[in-house]
């Protein structure tokens, strides 16, 4: 049976391979109907012999693609991602959402907070991980006390530059390395380091050595990076309230929350949190994430 995966290109293909690896009985292929006209033209085509759409994405305006989904009386599963759920609020606020498809779709979501965004637009999502990190042997022993943090260079303020610099103001002992940014665009104090754009090889590095993880963003999905700072033992500290992480609002709760995790790992001696590395070991199983995932899939196609 074919199942195919429009939407954001960056987790459809990795999530059909994952897919593909535990699924023998399905044929699962990704097509980047936003960029590819290939892909737009196979959709086209393999349509008719499909049992059901998935889109990793929440789709609230015009959609060409899961009109002919619709069409053809094909089952259509929507994953929502993070930012989809915010437009789809801000289109029932306003009274321009487009029904048309949501209403026809099964809906899940990857985080508790998406849970109640997705409800709050009158739909009944079920929750339901997917997502995994990679397997990163922790280190024995931290080798100094630093934060590492990610933040997109074109969306600085988005993933929380601002408190950061806050933060970073009020320890000023402790370096906060800034992957993913080459240029900082406000000014920030010496011991903001921005190490710019890594590969996975450079980024694993980071993670192992890094006792703290901050991620301060406005929204989010559930984010990877989480999960593999979580799995490696890192005190996490996190604008969304998820286990093993501490949850932050605001940069008084920043500066409380490192305040904290700094004396966590000094009370280790320095080792990584054995309690988050097991609790990985229980939730984010790619073997268990990916069965549990293609049980839910058949749940949908046998209604």
């Amino acid at each position: 049976m074919i199942i195919l995966i429009v939407g954001l290109p960056v987790f459809t293909h990795k999530i059909s391979n994952d897919l593909n690896e535990f699924d023998k009985s399905n044929k699962y292929i990704a097509l980047n109907t936003y960029y590819s006209w290939k892909d737009k033209v196979l959709f086209f085509l393999l349509l008719p012999f499909s049992r059901i759409v998935i889109s990793f994405n929440g789709v609230t305006d015009n959609s060409r693609v899961l009109d002919w989904t619709i069409r053809f009386n094909k089952k259509l599963i929507m994953q929502w991602m993070g930012t989809d759920a915010l437009l789809a609020m801000k289109r029932f606020k306003e009274n321009t959402i487009n029904r048309k498809y949501i209403d026809f779709a099964t809906h899940f979501v990857d985080s508790p907070w998406q849970e109640e965004e997705v409800k709050s637009v009158e739909l009944n999502p079920k929750f339901i991980r997917f997502k995994y990190g990679r397997e990163i042997k922790p280190l024995e022993r931290y080798p100094d006390i630093h934060i590492l943090s990610y933040i997109a260079q074109n969306k600085q303020e988005f993933y929380g530059i601002k408190k950061i610099i806050k933060a970073a103001e009020k320890f000023p002992t402790i370096e906060f390395r800034i992957a993913g940014m080459t240029k900082c665009d406000y000014k920030k104090p010496d011991n903001v380091k921005a190490i710019g754009w890594l590969d996975s090889v450079e980024m694993e590095e980071e993670l192992k050595n890094a006792a703290i993880f901050v991620r301060m963003t406005d929204h989010d999905g559930f984010s990877v990076s989480v999960i593999e700072a979580i799995s490696i033992g890192a005190e996490v500290i996190w604008s969304h309230k998820a286990e093993c992480v501490h949850y932050v609002k605001d940069i008084g709760e920043l500066n409380h929350a490192i305040k904290i995790a700094i004396k966590q790992v000094e009370d280790r001696e320095y080792k990584p949190n054995q309690k988050t590395i097991d609790f990985a070991k229980t939730y984010y199983r790619k073997s268990d994430l990916m069965h549990n995932y293609i049980k839910e899939l058949n749940n949908v196609i046998k209604k």
